[in-house]
């Protein structure tokens, strides 16, 4: 008689085989081990990156124009560059990344409007509406300005009122407006010294702001055009400390 050779069975099969043994016997099993709860575990973020890497092959599309609520504003642009080239919206796409990493590592489910950065659109009504659609306690969208290379630093743009558009997150997207401003600040990156001195301007003709139906901010994170903002702007270093103040940003409003 030849013996009979045994295969191994894997580490899955045998917990169940456990299972199964200690069930017939009556025999309580051992508790699996449990995920410990992180700070966003429930949380839903809506992040959109502004622009995209194709708009510039499809300036007829893009020029479409679309309700925004209170007038009619093209479908989206191709977005700024620093004075070296570097666009926008490829600063914008890498910071949704690396602010989208850092979420789900707390927990957080993250849905984008925009997964690549080669791609044309969306247009700005379907950017706004994209919150809800997937269910998101906010929407932030990331941008980066062109101003003159004078000035320098973020700012956070708000919705105002639009009558039978804004009303139910005016409010609440305010307060989204303040943690986004002190999560900035905090991760050391300066106040804009132009356009508003706030930090937050109130504006009433976005569109992916005038179709959100979740609390939905803007923020220009700096000003390409100028030397030390497009320095931090085109280093992973300088993008993952937009990132962190973002996500600061976002805990802070979310009070987690």
């Amino acid at each position: 008689m030849t013996a009979t050779s045994v295969l191994p069975v894997p580490r899955s099969g045998r917990l169940l085989i456990a299972l199964i043994v200690a069930l017939f016997l009556g025999v309580a099993p051992l508790a699996l081990p449990v995920r410990a709860a992180l700070p966003l575990d429930g949380v839903v973020i809506a992040l959109d990156p502004g622009h995209n890497g194709g708009n510039a092959a499809h300036a007829t599309e893009i020029a479409k124009k679309v309700w925004i609520g209170n007038g009619w504003k093209p479908c989206n642009k191709v977005g700024t560059s620093t004075r070296s080239g570097y666009p926008e919206h490829r600063f914008n796409f890498l910071v949704a990344r690396a602010v989208r990493s850092r979420l789900e590592a707390l927990g957080a489910v993250v849905h984008m409007t925009r997964t690549t950065d080669d791609g044309w659109g969306p247009c700005v009504d379907k950017r706004g509406k994209f919150g809800a659609k997937v269910g998101a306690d906010l929407l932030l969208s990331i941008h980066a300005d062109g101003a003159s290379s004078a000035y320098h630093g973020f700012f956070v743009m708000r919705p105002g009122i639009v009558a039978g558009y804004t009303d139910d997150i005016v409010a609440r997207s305010a307060v989204l407006a303040k943690a986004m401003r002190r999560g900035l600040l905090d991760a050391g990156l300066p106040i804009a010294d132009y356009y508003t001195t706030t930090g937050i301007k109130t504006r009433t003709d976005l569109g992916t702001l005038n179709w959100s139906d979740v609390p939905a901010v803007m923020v220009e994170c700096g000003n390409m055009k100028n030397t030390s903002d497009a320095a931090r702007m085109t280093t992973v270093r300088g993008r993952a400390q937009y990132a962190d103040g973002l996500v600061a940003g976002i805990r802070r409003y979310l009070g987690r």
